[in-house]
């Protein structure tokens, strides 16, 4: 496969496109294939051409970046970009792999584009595979935090408990507290790195130190219980 993804820009904004178009040039694994002012322009061309990432706006006259994803079956991958941040999230049910919110420099413009090579890497490596079929796990989560929408990587998370109508969710750096049920958040989690261990607890299977009896203790020195409906399944993956 090759690595250089054909991307457009649908942006109602002139200084979105002056930006955009410039961090692309400034990469030699991005071609810029149109760019476009409305939603509507760009929905024939990605119907009719090979587009492989769309840097889209929210909020345009007419058709919206949301109502364009609406219209396709297989959308491209999607780079929102808004002024909005409490919209990003709506964006999530479609293949968006980030957003940007109005303005962003190079390093959040990278970050993004990292995002996106790590969501495509397993599916480049398999590509010789006739049979193969790649999901690459998500690198992070968006959760709600109040009233604002907060962007956590999956590897920096150590566990998550959930917190009567919440979820706390532990990371390396900070705990944050989303309104989401512990089934929500391990739906968007990868299977094989995180393990529910317990009715309320999810854990990173990195970070399990050493199992004792009912007890998982976490390589901070953490200890969580475990159910024991779950302690077989947990035994029988722990390395």
């Amino acid at each position: 496969m090759d690595n250089t993804l054909k991307c457009i820009i649908v942006d109602d904004e002139e200084g979105a496109h002056l930006v955009l178009k410039q961090y692309i040039k400034n990469l030699h694994n991005l071609e810029l294939a149109e760019s476009f002012y409305t939603a509507v322009e760009a929905m024939g061309y990605v119907y009719n051409n090979r587009v492989d990432l769309i840097f889209l706006d929210i909020n345009m006259p007419g058709l919206s970046g949301l109502e364009l994803l609406e219209t396709m079956s297989d959308p491209p991958l999607v780079i929102l970009t808004t002024a909005y941040r409490e919209y990003a999230l709506e964006g999530y049910k479609y293949r968006v792999v980030d957003y940007l919110v109005k303005p962003f420099n190079f390093q959040r413009f990278m970050a993004a584009i990292d995002t996106v090579y790590s969501r495509l890497r397993p599916r480049m490596a398999i590509m010789n595979e006739p049979n193969g079929v790649a999901d690459a796990p998500a690198a992070f989560v968006m959760l709600k935090v109040e009233g604002e929408v907060v962007k956590v990587m999956c590897d920096q998370i150590i566990y998550v408990r959930s917190w009567g109508n919440y979820v706390k969710v532990v990371t390396q750096q900070s705990t944050y507290l989303s309104p989401m049920t512990t089934t929500e958040i391990e739906q968007k989690l990868d299977k094989v790195r995180f393990r529910r261990i317990h009715k309320s607890y999810i854990v990173a299977m990195s970070r399990i130190r050493k199992i004792t009896g009912g007890q998982a203790e976490l390589d901070d020195g953490t200890v969580l219980p475990i159910g024991t409906t779950y302690r077989r399944d947990l035994l029988d993956n722990f390395q």
